[in-house]
């Protein structure tokens, strides 16, 4: 049965975006593109598992039960912005989720330097 997997913008890491996965357990494991993907399944009830491969872990997971037995299913996954956050997958365009870390790794990266230099300022003779 016909499966199609609209995926967006993959996770991009240093040097090259990371390869999304979808998993429907059964040996079935497929590797997505940005875009719409057609991939072909058995009829049945799967527990699909979406995420991105980041050298050896899988990051931004998101679960999803479907059933094949009535007819194509349209799904969606979204990748987070960040590695530590989950993805989002459903039967309608997902969210991106992650902003919050993103946005405290970024604040982190700015005030930390700059609260040490504040201390080593207050602390210098």
């Amino acid at each position: 049965m016909a499966v199609f997997i609209e995926a967006s913008t993959p996770i991009k890491s240093r040097y090259r975006h990371l390869t999304m996965v979808a998993d429907f357990g059964y040996g079935l494991r497929y590797s997505l593109a940005p875009g719409r993907n057609h991939v072909m399944v058995p009829p049945g009830h799967y527990r699909v598992q979406l995420y991105s491969q980041y050298t050896w872990w899988q990051v931004g997971k998101a679960l999803l039960d479907i059933d094949t037995t009535r007819g194509p299913v349209q799904l969606y996954y979204t990748p987070p912005y960040t590695i530590y956050s989950a993805g989002a997958a459903g039967f309608w365009p997902q969210q991106r989720p992650g902003r919050g870390a993103l946005l405290a790794i970024v604040i982190a990266a700015v005030l930390i330097p700059l609260l040490l230099v504040g201390v080593g300022l207050l602390l210098a003779p």
